[in-house]
């Protein structure tokens, strides 16, 4: 093997380690990533922590908190006041012996012999110029005052701290020589008193807290004995209430209102479970006829030799069931999209005198067969915005009722009053029943209890679902007249919003905006 070669090989592994060096060197100093537990700080992990815990406790410890911050408030104050109010004292006392042993000293005209202080009082005579003791009580040989604190008591008063031992006064006296009089006294009763007042905030202070957070765990769990009474009887509803309620505290509180919410709550489910049982109930009597029918004709058709003109009419009854079960079938599937979210609407602008000239046409053979007419009143010019397919089988819905319960001619109108358009279809019958006028437009509701007749009893129920899928309302009224009156109440359009389309397509606007709208009156004209 050649040097070049040596030396080559040798440079690559140099390079692989500087490159390991680089690449640990860059690990070490890359912060490590936190994992899903660790990312969350201490403040939300005792948040999280908190949250789990139950209601009461948590009640109680908040309960706690607030006690401690107020205890520990009131303790500290009350210590600060009370050192206070013993330091102000102990000065008082100082001032008042301060000034008695000055006039003593005054008086004699010399260094009188200092009596001893009882009490912890104590006190000493001092040479401003050399700080040489002139006068002291038992027990205090040294100077009480450094040089700098006599020479400022000197010139004036001066109170000074020993640590906590004791506490002095000093203050300059009219001698010859001029002297310093220092009175001080024993801090031991002020720290003792202070000791005594720590222990009793201190200790009986947590003792006082325990208690309280136990009376709060039990007003809590009073104050929520309502909820758990309510608890534990919604636990024993199930299915339909049927009547069951859950109790409601007497006090007109929070709780009150949320027991009465909840009722009102039960009250309304109640109601729904009973209107979806009336439902499938009535569904089921109305697929159970046309179905026994379908079946009895086939079962006649195949079991017999009739003639022919007796079979076509069997087929034509079975077309006539099947031609019901169709409908029936149509009028539940509206009912149902309209209860999962709204009726699908494919709006447009829709001239109201077309569309009832196309639904009296559609009827007028059917009404010259019974003798009667359908006929339409004035209702030119007037425009709603609206699907034309759900709008017209609306107004089928009233004039197919109006020719089976109704008598007389049926009249075909629509007024626009303000901002609302009412598209009215009357009779001349003996109009509804007093009771029925409520319910008229629930479902499988019927005038006759017998319930006779070919209808399921859901033509005004699809009339009601198709005015709210168009914000609008849907009434029923007998005529003092004779007859009834039921009609429909949508938004209408204001009538420079019902001129802006024409003006635009008279100037042939070239615009997109313009020739959708175009389209659109063309389309809604048809």
């Amino acid at each position: 093997m050649s040097d070049s070669t040596v030396s080559t090989e040798e440079r690559e592994r140099a390079e692989r380690r500087r490159s390991r060096s680089r690449s640990w060197a860059e690990d070490a100093g890359r912060p490590s990533r936190p994992d899903a537990r660790g990312s969350q700080s201490g403040p939300q992990r005792i948040a999280r922590w908190l949250r789990r815990l139950p209601f009461r406790v948590r009640l109680t410890l908040g309960f706690a908190a607030v006690m401690v911050v107020l205890f520990g408030g009131l303790a500290l104050l009350l210590h600060e006041r009370f050192a206070a109010s013993l330091d102000q004292s102990i000065d008082r006392s100082l001032r008042t012996h301060s000034t008695d042993l000055a006039t003593l000293v005054r008086r004699a005209r010399q260094l009188p012999e200092l009596p001893e202080s009882g009490g912890g009082t104590f006190a000493q005579i001092l040479d401003p110029s050399s700080g040489r003791v002139r006068d002291t009580t038992p027990g205090h040989p040294r100077p009480l005052l450094s040089q700098k604190e006599l020479q400022l008591a000197a010139t004036g008063s001066l109170l000074v701290n020993q640590s906590d031992d004791a506490r002095l006064m000093a203050r300059p006296v009219a001698t010859q020589p001029p002297t310093v009089l220092v009175v001080g006294s024993s801090l031991s009763e002020r720290n003792h008193a202070l000791t005594t007042l720590s222990e009793l905030l201190y200790i009986g202070g947590p003792v006082a807290l325990v208690l309280t957070c136990l009376a709060g765990y039990g007003l809590a769990a009073w104050a929520l004995a309502p909820v758990e009474s309510m608890s534990a009887r919604a636990a024993l509803i199930s299915g339909a209430p049927q009547g069951e309620r859950l109790p409601v505290p007497e006090a007109n509180d929070e709780l009150h209102r949320l027991g009465e919410t909840l009722n009102a709550m039960l009250s309304r489910l109640e109601d729904a479970l009973a209107r979806e049982r009336a439902f499938v109930a009535d569904a089921g009597h109305e697929l159970r006829t046309p179905l026994a029918i379908l079946r009895l004709e086939l079962e006649l058709a195949l079991a017999s030799d009739s003639p022919r003109e007796e079979l076509q009419a069997r087929l034509r009854s079975v077309a006539e069931e099947v031609d019901r079960l169709v409908k029936l079938a149509q009028d539940l599937l509206v009912i149902a999209r309209a209860e999962q979210g709204g009726l699908p609407l494919e709006k447009g602008r829709v001239e109201v005198g077309q569309l009832l000239r196309t639904v009296a046409a559609r009827f007028a053979a059917a009404a010259s067969s019974q003798g009667r007419v359908v006929r339409l009143e004035g209702s030119g010019g007037i425009e709603v915005e609206a699907d034309p397919a759900r709008l017209e089988q609306a107004v089928t819905n009233l004039v197919s009722n109006a020719l089976r319960h109704g008598d007389g001619s049926v009249v075909l109108t629509a007024d626009e009053l303000g901002p609302s358009v009412e598209l009215h279809v009357l009779d001349e019958g003996k109009g509804f029943a007093s009771d029925f006028l409520p319910r008229a437009f629930e479902r499988f509701s019927r005038a006759d209890p017998a319930r006779s007749g070919r209808g399921a009893g859901l033509g005004l129920s699809i009339v009601q679902v198709i005015a709210d899928a168009h914000d609008g309302r849907a009434y029923v009224r007998n005529r003092g007249s004779g007859g009834a009156d039921v009609w429909l109440e949508l938004p209408g359009i204001s009538r420079a919003d019902r001129q802006a389309p024409r003006a635009i397509e008279a100037s042939g606007s070239s615009s997109p905006g313009g020739r959708a709208v175009g389209r659109s009156a063309s389309a809604d004209s048809a």
